[in-house]
């Protein structure tokens, strides 16, 4: 007994050397072949295994094979029995010389990256009872491992299998787990003959080009409690049959192409936890029985076409965690207690017609990471709750019509992604909270009544990529700090009463691809530092009064886009910049203009206006102007002169008046101007400052007007001498 025992041994060492040589890492021997010898086989060195994770580094004649990593033995006779090396990052190809492990019972390699094909000497392993080859490179048809009569768990799924469908699994009546699920068989139908496979709690058959109905023999298979048939072809209507699998837990049929409406009879699934139907072609509604399934955690229904109210009593489920319904056609008020007593994680709503005020519990849990909501009806305003929901990653509740400021603390997240309320009729300002939202990769705010300033804490959000606040009333400046935003790509801040200067240091966010500040009050010059924004590829500054000219730098850029129409923007326009963006990208400046020597004005076939021409029009237009203040300074000063010789005049008849009235003589006496004479003066001139004074002489009867500074003077005598006349 003992020298059997000892014999055993030793062919159990020299099997297991040959394993090891098969499986070894060594690079002494990549490219090296070397005999191994048995008492029973000769074999050749031929495959390399990579273990870049040195999971196989005990795998040496210093260590017992028993002692391997992964390997385990039989206590009694020392031979294999197993062989898990599970998620090692291993690589290489599948030996045959595991056929020389007969007493092995278990061979799991899964989740590596091993490639080739399964060796039919494989099928000499008569002992084994767990085959699991899952998530690696694997190809090929499979062998027939039909003689396989012990196996109870055959895993070979998400590979690169090719092929017919094997409709030997039949035979292998002692399978509890059959995964064949994510290869690449030849199209064709599920054998009805699978419903043999009684024992089976575990049956993975998604995505491997199945098509046709699920076969009813599968719905005899009393034992199952996970049925996966996703990312099919599978048709036909929801089978009622599945009621009967009161052992399932977990249904997955999504993305496949099954019609008809949910059954009642779905509530007899009393253990059901995950239940996965999205992405088909069911209708209907939503029986109020399933609410009875109080084991839920996993509820996905979305991409359908299911209609009316969701059932009241879902508010009830204990242990929902994960909540999908987004894309059908559900209406009405959503179940106000859902979320309440549940774990909920995940919520996805979105793309429906439910109205009324939003659910209040859907954090109450404080487990909430992913809410998502947008596209549906809810009014009224957003409720408080939420504000002290932190654990949100991806808040989403765009394109509704809620009103009212959002609640305070939702401002700042500390592990949000994704903010986005656009598309609403929200009022208030961004809380300087939003500062503690460091992880923000998304801040979505357009299309609301959002007012007052944009706070100086965005430029703490350092991993902001996207920032759209277009379409509100936001005022004040654009804040400096948005130059610490280095990974922002896309800022879009049209459409709002922003004003002041484009700040210069947003010429840092180098990875800036679109940037839209038109529509704004924004003035000062285009900072020189847009230039340096290497990544743009869209830029509109449109409906502004930005001033100054366009700088040179913008020519370096390759624009797809670009409008600066509607400001005050003077000088030449960057040649290279006209021939990308157009004419009318600088319409309504009328200083613009165009080097008419240039490339982009040959090239452009521009309808701008040249420089030159603006030169000599504004030229033209000083000339003018200089002509015109001489004229009417001209004018004022001829009518100063009659509005004082009109006063004088009327001052001297009141003279002769009072001496008439002294005298006795009561006749009037009358003074006319007959003449203006001027002395040599060009019209053209500029003409001082004029104060006229008026001499009378009553012994001629001769008034002179004496105007200093001007070579004219004018005389009256009264109207009855004929003889009067002026004296130069």
């Amino acid at each position: 007994m003992a020298v059997c025992a000892r014999d055993n041994v030793i062919r159990n060492l020299e099997e297991n050397l040959v394993f090891r040589e098969y499986i070894s890492v060594s690079e002494e021997l990549e490219h090296e072949k070397t005999d191994i010898c048995t008492q029973d086989v000769n074999l050749t060195y031929s495959d390399i295994c990579l273990d870049p994770q040195n999971y196989l580094s005990n795998w040496d004649e210093s260590h017992s094979p028993c002692q391997f990593h992964g390997v385990t033995c039989d206590e009694i006779s020392g031979e294999v029995t197993g062989v898990s090396l599970s998620n090692a990052s291993l690589s290489g190809t599948i030996s045959p010389s595991f056929s020389v492990l007969h007493q092995l019972h278990t061979l799991d390699l899964s989740a590596n990256s091993i490639s080739g094909t399964i060796p039919a000497a494989l099928t000499n392993c008569t002992n084994l009872q767990v085959l699991n080859l899952s998530m690696n490179s694997l190809t090929g048809q499979l062998p027939d491992l039909s003689s396989l009569l012990k196996l109870k768990v055959l895993d070979l799924s998400t590979n690169g299998f090719s092929g017919a469908f094997p409709v030997w699994i039949s035979k292998l009546s002692g399978l509890t787990e059959l995964g064949l699920g994510e290869n690449s068989f030849d199209e064709g139908g599920v054998p009805e003959s699978i419903g043999l496979l009684k024992n089976l709690t575990w049956l993975f058959l998604g995505q491997c080009n199945l098509r046709g109905e699920i076969p009813a023999s599968v719905f005899h298979l009393e034992s199952l409690g996970t049925l996966d048939f996703s990312r099919n072809q599978m048709t036909g209507v929801f089978p009622k049959a599945i009621s009967n699998l009161r052992n399932l837990w977990k249904i997955e049929l999504y993305q496949n192409n099954l019609t008809g409406e949910i059954p009642p009879e779905l509530a007899h699934l009393t253990l059901l936890s995950e239940f996965d139907v999205s992405h088909n072609q069911l209708t209907g509604v939503l029986p109020k029985e399933i609410a009875s399934l109080k084991k839920l955690k996993i509820f996905h229904i979305y991409r359908n076409n299911f209609y009316g109210e969701l059932p009241e009593g879902l508010g009830d489920w204990e242990f929902l965690e994960s909540f999908s319904t987004y894309e059908n056609q559900f209406s009405g008020k959503f179940p106000a207690n859902l979320g309440r007593f549940s774990p909920l994680n995940a919520i996805d709503i979105s793309e429906n017609y439910f109205t009324g005020e939003f659910p209040k519990f859907l954090c109450q849990s404080d487990k909430l990471q992913f809410l998502l909501a947008l596209s549906n009806n809810f009014s009224g305003e957003f409720p408080t709750s939420y504000s002290s929901c932190k654990t949100l990653e991806r808040f989403r509740v765009s394109q509704n019509q809620f009103s009212g400021s959002i609640p305070h603390g939702i401002w700042g997240l500390p592990n949000a992604v994704i903010i986005d309320v656009a598309d609403n009729g929200f009022i208030g300002g961004i809380s300087s909270d939003i500062g503690i939202s460091a992880t923000l990769t998304q801040l979505l705010l357009q299309n609301n009544n959002f007012s007052s300033e944009l706070p100086m804490e965005l430029g703490n959000l350092s991993q902001l990529k996207k920032l759209v606040a277009s379409n509100n009333r936001f005022s004040g400046q654009v804040p400096a700090q948005i130059g610490n935003l280095k990974q922002l790509s896309y800022l879009h801040l049209e459409q709002n009463a922003l004003e002041g200067s484009i700040p210069p240091e947003i010429g840092l966010c180098n990875s800036l691809v679109d940037l839209d500040l038109a529509e704004n009050s924004l003035s000062g010059k285009i900072p020189d530092t847009v230039g340096s924004l290497l990544m743009l590829d869209s830029l509109n500054l449109s409906h502004n009064m930005i001033s100054g000219g366009i700088p040179d730098a913008l020519q370096s850029l390759r624009l797809s886009y670009a409008d600066f129409s509607h400001n005050n923007l003077s000088g030449p326009i960057p040649p290279q910049l006209l021939m990308t963006a157009g004419d009318d990208a600088f319409s309504e400046n009328s200083d613009l203009c165009v080097t008419d020597t240039s490339e982009g004005w040959r090239q452009s076939g521009t309808s701008l206006r040249p420089c030159q021409w603006i030169d000599n029009h504004h030229s033209f237009s000083r000339r003018r102007l200089f002509a015109v203040l001489i004229m009417v300074t001209s004018l004022v000063v001829l009518l100063s002169g009659l509005a004082c010789l009109r006063y004088e005049n009327n001052r001297l008849e009141d003279f002769n008046r009072k001496q008439d009235t002294e005298s006795g003589d009561d006749s009037d006496s009358k003074w006319i101007v007959e003449s203006f004479h001027v002395r040599g003066v060009n019209p053209s001139a500029a003409l001082p400052k004029i104060f006229c004074q008026c001499y009378p002489n009553p012994t001629t009867l001769l008034f002179i007007f004496s105007c200093p500074g001007l070579p004219y003077s004018l005389k009256a005598r009264e109207e009855s001498d004929v003889n009067s006349s002026l004296v130069p």
